[in-house]
């Protein structure tokens, strides 16, 4: 199947907040809501299991980017600030219906927390950065994971890779199912979606000052050559405010081969956003 990639201007068919956020499981009484921003090539649907091991205060939401499952017949996006505009754009509608909810049942919204994975941390801070002067106490804390901090990002050019050698790099990060490479059809389905993702994040260019007024949790994996923990935990050079970080056993996707140890933890580390009272001097401003 032939994949078209968008470049240049404004999405020829702009997707509503719908088809960018998959909420895992509504839940009224949430206390924190976290959105997930999948890596390179990942989608909303391969971190549905995972957001399962949250508790039940915890509302998760997954970004579904544009050009696979429920979006396929949408062009694929290789440019970071389209897909970060479109994300932010999204996170701002849906919070609307969120603030209207809590206003009917006489409280505060639920803190609002980005999370993302490889990739997906690249596109969590810069949607952190849009939110933020956007619609700012939206966004409570950025949590990172395998993820080099902008400072730290090494040149790197593995989307231009023929196609055996890209296969070979997917083999040895690992986060793809060996079986799949045995499917034609189904790598020939694939490889243009992971090949654009990399071509994003790999031409992405953070700005000159990466700084932001939001706290940063980095979660990083003990081996893990393309993302080492000392490039992880330079995010905290990126926060004015709070750093904190939780270092795990494993590779780049050591998220999924332990799922419940690291939502466990990030839920322990969210706890005190979680269990602090409502901050009512700070109101959410709306775009004009």
């Amino acid at each position: 199947m032939k994949r078209t990639v968008s470049a240049g201007g404004a999405p020829a068919q702009p997707a509503a907040a719908s088809a960018w956020l998959r909420c895992r499981e509504r839940r009224q009484d949430a206390r924190c809501r976290v959105v997930v921003f999948p890596h390179a090539g990942g989608t909303a649907n391969g971190y549905w299991a995972w957001a399962g091991h949250f508790p039940a205060e915890f509302e998760v939401w997954l970004v579904a980017y544009p050009g696979r499952e429920t979006r396929g017949g949408e062009p694929l996006v290789d440019s970071m600030d389209r897909l970060a505009d479109g994300v932010a754009a999204a996170i701002g509608e849906q919070a609307a219906g969120w603030q209207a909810s809590a206003a009917v049942a006489g409280r505060a919204a639920a803190p609002l927390v980005l999370f993302g994975h490889s990739m997906g941390g690249a596109v969590a801070y810069e949607t952190a950065r849009r939110l933020l002067s956007r619609r700012p106490g939206l966004v409570r804390r950025l949590v990172v994971s395998a993820r080099p901090a902008p400072a730290a990002i090494r040149p790197s050019a593995v989307h231009t890779y023929g196609r055996q050698r890209f296969l070979d790099a997917l083999r040895s990060l690992g986060g793809t199912d060996a079986a799949v490479f045995e499917h034609q059809e189904l790598v020939d389905y694939l490889l243009p979606i992971v090949r654009n993702d990399y071509r994003l994040i790999e031409t992405y260019r953070p700005p000159a000052d990466p700084r932001l007024a939001l706290d940063i949790l980095a979660f990083a994996a003990a081996h893990d050559p393309s993302a080492p923990v000392e490039d992880v935990l330079a995010w905290a050079d990126v926060t004015t405010t709070r750093f904190d970080y939780a270092v795990f056993p494993g590779g780049h996707f050591y998220l999924r081969d332990s799922p419940a140890p690291v939502v466990a933890e990030l839920v322990r580390r969210l706890r005190p956003l979680v269990d602090a009272p409502p901050d009512t001097t700070a109101r959410e401003r709306r775009d004009p």
